[in-house]
């Protein structure tokens, strides 16, 4: 099928179908001069920078004025092109004896990875479970950013993924600052509104009672840092910014209460709830809501990973070989095979091409 075909994509659908429910599509009815509808935003290109590195896929070969890409909706196009004809084994190699070994890689949008994420998130449970005990508190953060200019046109996906994602460095020291002496780490998230835009959540683990004026300051520095980023959807005093619960109860609920919780404001299964906020789909990924498939497109075209942890947060994540295991380490990514195509992998990219979006004519 040529990526080009038309296909059913968001553009060219009425009806709906089903995901795991989100925990903040609340944020969405905010944040917006005039929110677009999909079909105005599918229209604008993914971005109009230069400098941004894109998958080769979504390159407009048409377009004579540069290196530059095709709009929202054909990049979902060519999205849902690559999850139809995705078939990928990974060959690994044994260093030590030169033997080779396949097995199924899936994509990150298939329903095998979805299941391996939540399984990371348990993992990071029992870990902050284990090392900060009853203590364990969680506040989640929220940051959006206006998916439309000053006239209320709609923004191009990648500059606004850009723009919302320029307060960060500022974001991080700030909560570095709010924590100091406290034992804590984070895991951020990146959801979509129903617009397809994508937001920030950011769940900030706590040994002890926290408050919410101690994260008052992190939402600022988003508001300074992020040009698109509008007061009234930060408010501090509102759970849709700043939620603050404990983890875990006891049977008789005493430890809530005692530190002035309410059982309702306690979570008792923090993976569960982590996934909630994650918004993936539980089946075929082409089959995900609308919004779902806009987003992902944006964060196939880009490389940018759903969610970004500290490294502590990574540290309770990350797999553990048995101790046994010796020959683990000899094994190495030596390709991946793409139907009957055999492709070897020695580039960081992992295999992808890429192009850098420029306005200058090529050659």
């Amino acid at each position: 099928m040529s990526v080009d075909q038309p296909t059913d994509h968001p553009a060219e659908r009425n009806g709906r179908s089903f995901s795991r429910p989100s925990e903040s599509d609340r944020a969405d009815s905010t944040n917006h001069r005039l929110r677009p509808s999909n079909r105005q935003a599918l229209s604008a290109p993914l971005t109009e920078e230069d400098g941004v590195a894109l998958r080769e896929e979504v390159r407009d070969w048409g377009n004579t004025d540069g290196h530059r890409p095709v709009t929202w909706g054909a990049a979902v196009r060519r999205w849902r092109t690559y999850i139809e004809e995705a078939d990928t084994d990974i060959v690994l190699r044994n260093d030590a004896t030169g033997e080779y070994s396949a097995g199924s890689d899936p994509h990150r949008f298939a329903e095998e990875y979805s299941n391996k994420q939540y399984a990371k998130l348990k993992d990071l449970e029992r870990g902050l479970r284990r090392d900060y005990g009853k203590r364990l508190h969680t506040a989640m953060l929220s940051l959006t950013a206006s998916s439309t200019d000053d006239d209320g046109d709609p923004l191009p996906p990648v500059d606004h993924l850009h723009e919302l994602d320029s307060s960060w460095e500022a974001v991080r020291r700030e909560l570095s600052r709010q924590l100091t002496d406290r034992r804590w780490e984070y895991l951020a998230i990146l959801e979509p509104h129903e617009s397809g835009y994508l937001h920030i959540h950011i769940a900030v683990f706590v040994e002890g009672v926290v408050t919410r004026d101690e994260f008052a300051p992190v939402i600022e520095a988003h508001l300074r840092n992020c040009d698109q980023a509008g007061r009234d959807a930060h408010d501090t005093a509102d759970d849709s910014t700043i939620s603050i619960k404990r983890v875990g109860l006891d049977r008789r609920e005493l430890h809530a209460a005692a530190e002035g919780f309410e059982y309702g404001e306690s979570i008792g299964n923090l993976g569960t709830y982590l996934a909630e906020y994650l918004g993936t789909h539980s089946g075929d990924p082409l089959d995900a809501p609308d919004h779902q498939q806009m987003s992902n497109a944006v964060l196939w075209s880009t490389g940018k990973q759903r969610w970004r942890p500290s490294q502590g947060a990574q540290s309770y994540m990350a797999s553990i070989r048995p101790d046994d295991d010796a020959t683990a380490s000899e094994w190495s990514v030596h390709g991946v095979v793409q139907g009957t195509e055999f492709i070897r992998v020695e580039e960081p990219t992992g295999g992808v091409d890429r192009f850098v979006t420029s306005t200058h004519p090529p050659g």
